[in-house]
This record gives C-alpha cells, sequence and structure tokens, in this order.
C-alpha cells in the first residue's frame, strides 16, 4: 500500500536532515545546508541518482565559503550569480548566496500526498526563495515549485541555476533536447582551445575532431573538467538514461524561464571525481557582470515576485527518452 512519511529527528554528518519516503522514493533534504537535497534514492532499484563527494562530507558553513574546497555533492540552489565576483558595485559568493543559507521548513502532510515547504532570505541580495517540494505515494514524479521574491526597491540582474550532481557510470547518456551550444571553458578536459558553437551533441575537440559529449567516457581519466553552455533549447528538459539498466532520473522545467542549460562534467582528471551537472539556468555564463553586460541573465525590478515549477522524475526500464513533461510523464 502507497504511503509518505517525513522523519526529521537524526543527523547526518551532524547536520540537520529531512528524509522524504513514499514506497516508492526517500529523498533527504539539508535545511541548514541551502535546502540541499543529499540523496534520491528509488526504493524499488535501490539506486540513488545523486552523487557524493568521497572525501568531503555535508557541513554548515558561513556565507562566502569557497565552493569547490567545500562541494559534498547533491543538489543545490545557486543563485544570483554563479562565479564569485563583482557586479554593479556588490560584491557576490563563490556560487551565489542561497547555496550556505539556512532554510526554515513547514510540511503538510495527507495520507497520499507530503508537501514540504522551504524559505529563506538572501545575505547580499534582498531577496526570499521559497520551494515547495511535493511527495506523492506510489508515484516516482516530484513536483517542485519555486517562489522569489525582491524584498527591495533597486532592481538587478541575476543569473539562478538548478544545480544537480549526478551518479554516473560508463553507460550512461545525457539526452537534451537542444541545439546550439558553445564552449565554456575552451583547452579544457577534450573541449577544443577555443570559445567555439556546436550543434549539441557533438562538440569540437582539442584534436580537431568532434566528439559525442552527451556519451560519458568509459575507462580513461579526461584531464581536468568539461563545460559547455547549451543556448538553445528545443524543449524544456533533461534525462540521466543508463543504458545498462534502462533506468534513469529525468528534469522538466519551463524554457521560457531556464533558457539555458550548463552541462559540467568530470571523469577522473579534476580531483579524482566523476560526476555529471546538468544545470537549468536562466542565463550564462556563471561570471554575473559578464552574462549582464551581454543581456544573457535575468532581471528582478524592485518588489517582483517570480514563480517557477519543475517536475523530478525516475524512469525505468527504457532504452530511449523523447520527451519528459512538467506534469512527469516520460516517453
Amino acid at each position: 500500500m502507497g504511503y509518505v512519511r517525513l522523519e526529521k529527528d537524526w543527523r547526518l554528518h551532524k547536520c540537520e536532515v529531512l528524509r522524504l519516503e513514499s514506497d516508492v522514493l526517500r529523498i533527504d533534504l539539508l535545511p541548514e545546508l541551502g535546502g540541499k537535497i543529499y540523496h534520491w534514492v528509488h526504493k524499488p532499484t535501490d539506486r540513488d541518482f545523486l552523487w557524493q563527494h568521497p572525501r568531503i562530507p555535508p557541513k554548515v558553513m558561513p556565507a562566502g565559503t569557497n565552493y569547490d574546497d567545500n562541494f559534498s555533492g547533491g543538489w543545490d540552489e545557486l543563485f544570483p550569480n554563479g562565479l564569485a565576483g563583482q557586479h554593479d558595485h556588490e560584491v557576490y559568493p563563490d556560487h551565489g548566496e542561497y547555496w550556505t543559507q539556512p532554510f526554515d521548513w513547514e510540511v503538510r502532510q495527507s495520507r497520499a500526498e507530503l508537501t514540504l515547504h522551504l524559505r529563506a532570505e538572501g545575505c547580499v541580495t534582498p531577496t526570499r526563495m521559497e520551494r515547495w517540494i511535493t511527495l506523492v505515494a506510489s508515484s516516482p514524479v516530484v513536483h517542485m515549485r519555486y517562489r522569489l521574491t525582491h524584498l527591495g526597491r533597486q532592481g538587478f540582474d541575476y543569473v539562478w541555476s538548478i544545480h544537480p550532481a549526478l551518479a554516473v557510470g560508463p553507460q550512461s547518456e545525457l539526452i537534451i533536447p537542444a541545439g546550439k551550444g558553445v564552449i565554456g571553458y575552451p583547452g579544457l578536459g577534450r573541449l577544443a582551445d577555443e570559445v567555439l558553437e556546436f550543434n549539441w551533441p557533438q562538440v569540437p575537440g582539442r584534436d580537431g575532431k568532434l566528439f559525442d559529449m552527451s556519451r560519458i567516457p568509459a575507462g580513461v581519466d579526461v584531464p581536468q573538467f568539461e563545460m559547455v553552455y547549451l543556448t538553445q533549447l528545443y524543449e524544456g528538459w533533461w534525462a540521466h538514461l543508463d543504458h545498462a539498466t534502462g533506468n534513469g532520473l529525468g528534469l522538466a522545467f519551463d524554457k521560457q524561464f531556464f533558457d539555458t542549460l550548463w552541462l559540467f562534467g568530470t571523469y577522473g582528471g579534476w580531483r579524482g571525481l566523476h560526476t555529471v551537472i546538468p544545470e537549468a539556468a536562466t542565463g550564462y555564463p556563471g561570471d554575473l557582470a559578464t552574462a549582464s553586460t551581454t543581456g544573457r541573465c535575468g532581471h528582478l525590478t524592485g518588489g517582483q515576485v517570480v514563480e517557477t515549477e519543475t517536475a523530478v522524475v525516475v524512469f525505468t526500464a527504457k532504452d530511449r527518452i523523447e520527451h519528459i513533461g512538467t506534469d512527469g510523464t516520460v516517453r
């Protein structure tokens, strides 16, 4: 029989844990650490689709902390920037302000449905970030609703990205309905030495040939890391499909709001880590000053409220994915 429940009376590496559980899914969330989702387990297959750092456990950290040296894995929300830097007379912390912010929370629950409401306010920007995560009994779909409120009067630019680190293997494929993209960090990994445009998934390599970036390299330590920006999304979704099992995880989002997808991958060459992070984002690049100058970013006016919805779905027994809808349907 289907069920949902919340467990809240335990800790992980000294961090408070909220466990959202149904007969299908088990999701561990750390409200003190930006509302990070640390585990996303599909119970029938006993598979965690998120990646955890093998050497860095999660821990509560102050605002302004270096991200890469403390990134424990899992799923973060990055706002209002990616790279640390200055813009419009303000200094923005590495990977934004919210991934270190503690979130207040409350839960609403019935026998068949559980919704966790998370809420925090920015330490740099005058904003409030809210997220509603809804788990339904016997369903592999989780709905997430976001609300961002500008509490001040002066408008400002921002780049917001959804940042899930995925556990991938040698038969993993990243399926993204995209066309044009651009190399974000030329000369790293297999990427060409220039900032070149390409048609996904064929990306220019440093050897002068194209390579398929949608396929995870098998048995090779790729130097450094790789990052590209997919700037032409045909639809708003991505899927990680493991061809070894036919199982995977997908995210559907509003591509009118998140109009770009960043794709970061490290395959052993950068700090010995293996993960892929597909980030639905409101612009590019991660440097807010550059994104603002080129007009590739979001903008909040004083008092403005923006809302958007996503759906996260676990799927099984698939050999291809053609579409994921914001209602969680997969075909």
